[in-house]
């Protein structure tokens, strides 16, 4: 089969899985993109707080690991069944068991 004809077959296949909105829902996108076209774009200060939320419980969440890496490995092959004491934020967290 040529690329040509492999393409063709594939646009073939591919037309029943295209979308194609209703009137009323293609006014409702229509008018959802000028909406979103009309506004002005965020300030630095707007930018900075939506980046701001998701990086730190990024770096919690890493830091929290690191924490449990340092402490599982401090302890060496002996294991024991007393669980690990883990305080962030006023909020302790027992892991192990």
């Amino acid at each position: 089969m040529t690329e040509e004809r492999f393409f063709e077959q594939l646009r073939r296949d591919a037309w029943a899985l295209r979308y194609e909105p209703d009137e009323q829902r293609l006014r409702r996108i229509e008018a959802a993109v000028r909406m979103r076209l009309a506004e002005e774009p965020p300030t630095v200060a707007q930018l900075l707080a939506l980046w701001f939320r998701p990086l730190a419980a990024s770096l919690t969440a890493l830091a929290v690991a690191a924490i449990l890496a340092v402490t599982l490995s401090g302890r060496g092959a002996d294991l024991s069944t007393e669980p690990i004491e883990v305080s962030i934020g006023g909020a302790s967290y027992s892991v192990g068991e």
